[in-house]
């Protein structure tokens, strides 16, 4: 895309701008849009927006009217404060594919977008480019493979949910919950959990908001939780028993993550470090002489409760495994 010869800055009539609509940023928050405004209020625009002019079918521009490259938020501002003209550079018309690549590397050099709207123009150009690959969409649009996975993500749930991530500051949802979530629905929908294929991905996934919502979940970071006890449950062979505890857990309203319990399934992550620990621990107990632990009496105070604790557990763990043998 090539500048025209006559780059310079120039003033523009704001009523003969429009917002370009490519442009990923779609929200514009009232607390950061007043801050702007009142420095365009005290000093003016400092930094001139980049218009292309506004093309009436293929090859016939519209006398003075311009389409907004970089620089809305300015322009929004302008608006609000009444002024007549803003200070522009007028470029030639890009075309859509890299209309929407300039608006991913102005984002990379200014203020994040919303992820949302930022994946929903990131799915505009993986149709126009027909590339999925993340390390390609990385090089050309400059979004980390990270930023472009959890787009891809959120391009995966049905558009009203979506939508709820778009909506006014009041009533937005985060991106996290629906990242998060995906942490149990990928699976869900990927091994087809009978409790959520009888009820339907949308019908799941709003019963689970709705408890978010109302604080039986208190946090996005339960459904970790939740998808370790669905991956404990793989590597005990207790996947059945996990999907009646699922199950019951859709269907009460309100029943919590805490409700969904499966013996020698829960806390994968705190068993792997119980692991390592106890690895770690065994391997210093070696290395130290008995005189030494014997002549420390805090250490062997320490060591006396971590033996009767050790002995409970593994009398209990017994207990649940003779128990379970017989299921």
């Amino acid at each position: 895309m090539a500048a025209t010869q006559t780059a310079k800055v120039t003033k523009i009539l704001i009523s003969h701008i429009q917002p370009n609509p490519h442009n990923p940023r779609r929200l514009f928050d009232e607390s950061p849009m007043t801050i702007l405004k009142e420095s365009i209020g005290k000093l003016g625009v400092l930094v001139p927006i980049a218009v292309y002019p506004r093309i009436k079918g293929k090859a016939n521009p519209i006398k003075d009217q311009f389409i907004i490259l970089d620089g809305e938020r300015r322009w929004r501002c302008c608006s609000s404060l009444h002024m007549k003209k803003m200070p522009g550079i007028i470029i030639e018309q890009p075309t859509e594919t890299e209309n929407i690549l300039v608006m991913f590397h102005i984002h990379n050099l200014r203020e994040g977008w919303q992820l949302m709207p930022t994946a929903l123009k990131l799915e505009v150009l993986m149709k126009k480019l027909g590339i999925k690959s993340e390390k390609k969409l990385n090089v050309i649009t400059k979004l980390s493979v990270g930023q472009i996975r959890r787009c891809k993500v959120l391009l995966s749930y049905p558009r009203k949910f979506q939508n709820l991530m778009l909506a006014p500051p009041t009533k937005r949802l985060k991106s996290d919950f629906f990242i998060e979530l995906y942490r149990i629905r990928k699976p869900a929908l990927e091994e087809k959990f009978p409790p959520w294929i009888k009820r339907g991905d949308s019908a799941c996934i709003k019963i689970i908001l709705d408890k978010y919502l109302r604080k039986i979940i208190p946090a996005v970071t339960d459904f970790r939780k939740l998808a370790e006890i669905y991956r404990g449950s793989l590597r005990v062979k207790k996947i059945t028993q996990f999907y009646r505890a699922f199950d019951r857990f859709l269907e009460n309203e309100d029943a919590s993550i805490d409700s969904i319990v499966v013996p020698g399934a829960h806390f994968e992550k705190e068993t792997r470090e119980a692991i390592r620990s106890t690895s770690r621990l065994e391997s210093q107990l070696q290395s130290l002489d008995q005189d030494v632990i014997a002549s420390n009496q805090q250490l062997v105070l320490s060591l006396e409760r971590l033996m009767h604790l050790i002995r409970k557990k593994l009398e209990d763990a017994m207990v649940i495994k003779r128990f379970g043998d017989k299921e």
